[in-house]
């Protein structure tokens, strides 16, 4: 495996996070919203590839500290969550454990709380593997659907079975005094990701979350000559159970669900601005959904802006820069020492493109990715080759992502990080 590394720690989003009192699920630190951990200059969501290698070689503390815990959520962001739980739904239960989520700008991390608004203590499964965010497409007001047609399934964004392996045990319940509620924070990237690595999210979709296990749908009985419908009984595992179970009366709950919000734009996020002032442009398409680091891969472009470009592009020339809470890996091939021949320069017409599709474990430092998780990837490619020997005027310099790729990792050979102390909070305070 080749690659060297330019910087200290696997930089990883899992499914657990980072540890530490924040309570993160998925998330990245430093990105996103461009706030380092400590307050220094941490390059943020969309700082170049070659800037964020570049710090870090020779500097094992600083590398370091790209590891530590991001800060806790915004106190106000918590209370106005918690306080949404105080707002009944049609989706409430007997034990009125409710659970509300706070969206927050792309790339920034999520805000999830579940919230005892009952008289009586209740024990939780506050396991975040047990999220699921339902996504219904705007209709078409344009396109109206026929009558004699049915609506459009949601896409149901979750964790894949078996995520983070055999290791990941389910922790044992929480309890929950009246009142009391628990917080932390996700990436819904994470869980709302395409098998091409491209987020789900998308402007005018409605999201509903649900934390739990699906329910058995109701029974279809006959009743006096008409079709009704009566619940069924539910099994384990729930989600929710009374902190002393009363055999005579059924409270256990199988699944919560969130009050339902629009993605706006700034959720669904986009494009960054490009540095226009070049005649290439380097653009990472796609990312991946794999199962395991090995079949992890990132697709690189090099497209032609406005004009004819000639250039030398072999993909063991394009770096990337893996990011995560744990910090910032480079993945840096061996460089090409290789002369190249003529028709090794592709001439590329205005709006004309090449494009490479690597194994990311070629080209990156053993285990990079070897934890369950998400993982933002960014590029850089160098161009050195100006083929001057043969009477050519190639591209030379340095073109950089912008945009970064998502690759998740479902199974690991290390092993998922242990689940971090969510925040406890009181109605209130």
């Amino acid at each position: 495996m080749r690659g060297s590394t330019l910087v200290g720690l696997i930089l990883l989003a899992a499914t657990f996070g980072c540890g530490g009192r924040q309570g993160t699920v998925g998330s990245s630190v430093g990105l996103g919203d461009g706030k380092p951990a400590d307050g220094g200059s941490e390059p943020d969501d969309t700082a170049p590839a070659a800037k964020q290698a570049e710090a870090a070689p020779g500097k094992p503390d600083a590398a370091k500290a790209e590891g530590e815990a991001p800060p806790p959520p915004d106190p106000a962001l918590v209370s106005a969550l918690v306080q949404k739980t105080g707002e009944g739904t049609a989706s409430d239960n007997d034990l009125h454990v409710r659970l509300e989520v706070t969206p927050r700008p792309f790339g920034e991390q999520w805000l999830l709380a579940v919230v005892n608004r009952g008289t009586e203590p209740a024990k939780v499964q506050f396991d975040l593997r047990r999220l699921t965010l339902k996504l219904e497409q705007p209709e078409d007001p344009k396109k109206p659907r026929a009558k004699w047609q049915k609506k459009p399934a949601p896409r149901v964004c979750k964790l894949p079975e078996g995520f983070g392996g055999g290791a990941a045990a389910s922790a044992d319940p929480l309890l929950l005094e009246p009142g009391e509620g628990l917080v932390q924070t996700f990436d819904p990237r994470l869980y709302c990701i395409s098998t091409g690595g491209e987020s789900l999210l998308a402007q005018g979709q409605t999201l509903t979350a649900q934390l739990g296990f699906t329910p058995k749908p109701p029974r279809q009985v006959w009743k006096n000559g008409k079709k009704t419908e009566q619940p069924s009984p539910q099994v384990a595992p729930f989600i929710v159970e009374p902190a002393t179970l009363d055999p005579e009366h059924e409270l256990r709950v199988k699944q919560l669900t969130a009050s339902t919000f629009e993605v706006t734009p700034e959720m669904a996020g986009g494009e960054t601005e490009e540095d226009t002032s070049l005649p290439l442009q380097l653009r990472l398409l796609r990312g991946s959904d794999a199962s395991t680091e090995r079949t992890a891969t990132a697709t690189v472009e090099v497209r032609a802006r406005g004009q004819k470009s000639m250039l030398y592009f072999r993909r063991e020339l394009v770096s990337f820069v893996v990011h995560g809470p744990e910090g910032i890996r480079g993945c840096d091939p061996q460089p090409d020492d290789r002369a190249p021949d003529r028709q090794a320069y592709s001439t590329l017409a205005a709006g004309g493109a090449v494009s490479a599709t690597s194994l990311l474990t070629e080209l990156c430092p053993n285990l990079t990715f070897g934890r369950p998780g998400l993982y933002l990837v960014s590029a850089r490619f160098d161009a050195e080759r100006d083929g001057s020997e043969f009477g050519l005027r190639a591209f030379t310099g340095r073109l950089e992502s912008r945009r970064q790729a998502l690759v998740r990792i479902s199974t690991g050979d290390l092993p998922a990080l242990p689940p971090p102390e969510p925040i406890r909070v009181r109605v209130g305070q």
